[in-house]
């Protein structure tokens, strides 16, 4: 009996410990599962600065969160979403479907580069609309990419967003063609509601590739409204298919 009593409080220890671990250290566990998991997504290498939680307030703070480039860009980065807000519904954390209130990306600014036949943005559209593709898909594509998508196919958890709001952000535009020459323009706000609701909840890469098309989609229409004769019309059927390309 009295060994019995050992190995309960032994596994007790480590049940208190785990939780205290996960605890005190939320902030970080969440900041990497970001990073791991946008890099995943897609295929370029995301990092953030800092992650801030408030349990009891349910809210989130992401801060300085990158989205690198896809191999043969050269710029420093795709997206650079600033600072990001969430709200939860707090009552919905223990459940299936997890209910985020808001979600405000403040000030991003996103680096537009042509080359290689396509552009950053739209290679980063692809890789995430592919690796979507594959969650959803029975079983995956098998290897190491089909075996990360089962991993998200087989989660239980969705999500479901009432409101994304992109603000204040601003694109600009690099291209061999430019010599140099740096192009800018506004980023039109977004306002995405109900995002995964129509499928009683999302997964997490369905929930990002939806708000990344929407980004994407406001990406092109600031760069078509710079309206520069030696841009587009000096990359040709290029630009065209670019802007196609999403």
């Amino acid at each position: 009996m009295k060994k019995i009593l050992i190995g309960l409080a032994a596994i007790i220890f480590l049940v208190v410990g785990g939780l205290v671990y996960v605890y005190v250290n939320l902030d970080d566990i969440v900041k990497t599962t970001i990073e791991k998991a946008g890099t995943r997504v897609t295929l370029a290498e995301v990092t953030v600065e800092g992650v801030a939680i408030e349990a009891t307030q349910n809210t989130a703070a992401i801060n300085g969160l990158v989205v690198g480039n896809p191999d043969g860009f050269k710029t420093d980065y795709a997206f650079s979403l600033g600072n990001i807000s969430v709200r939860l519904d707090g009552s919905t954390l223990t459940s299936d479907t997890i209910r985020i209130i808001e979600v405000v990306v403040d000030a991003p600014s996103v680096t537009y580069e042509l080359g290689n036949g396509s552009s950053n943005i739209a290679t980063i559209q692809r890789n995430v609309e592919s690796f979507v593709q594959r969650v959803s898909g029975p079983a995956g594509a098998g290897g190491a990419d089909g075996d990360a998508a089962g991993d998200d196919a087989g989660s239980s958890t969705k999500i479901i967003i009432d409101n994304v709001y992109v603000r204040n952000g601003n694109v600009g535009v690099s291209a061999a063609l430019l010599q140099g020459k740096k192009l800018s323009a506004s980023l039109p706000e977004i306002h995405l509601k109900d995002v995964g609701k129509e499928e009683n909840g999302a997964t997490p890469a369905q929930v990002a590739g939806e708000i990344l098309t929407a980004i994407n989609a406001s990406v092109f229409q600031a760069v078509s409204s710079l309206n520069v004769d030696g841009l587009l019309q000096g990359v040709g059927d290029l630009g065209k298919g670019v802007v196609g390309a999403i």
